[in-house]
């Protein structure tokens, strides 16, 4: 018994099926972006700890722009954690 021949399929299909899933964010990755911004603006990590100089909201919000932190308000984390000067390392063996 020979196995009977697979037509193979047209290229435009493919494309196009392609773009369709690329097209659609899963819902599980917008859920896990959600609840990760949530915990950083809870517990004021990262750039939520410093207020937003662009949409002028408080420290521990979130920015007014959906899914995205200013980057005005990352330089200011950035120039915050840099004027901050961390612990030596033979300082932190001595406490």
């Amino acid at each position: 018994m020979s196995p009977a021949p697979v037509p193979p399929l047209p290229r435009r299909a493919v494309r196009a099926a392609a773009d369709a899933s690329v097209a659609v964010p899963p819902s599980a990755l917008d859920a896990m972006l959600d609840a990760a911004y949530e915990t950083h603006r809870r517990f004021c990590h990262g750039a939520f700890a410093e207020p937003c100089p662009t949409c002028h909201v408080a420290a521990g919000e979130l920015c007014l722009a959906r899914r995205s932190v200013h980057a005005a308000r990352r330089l200011a984390h950035r120039a915050r954690v840099v004027q901050a000067k961390p612990v030596s390392r033979t300082a932190a063996e001595a406490c």
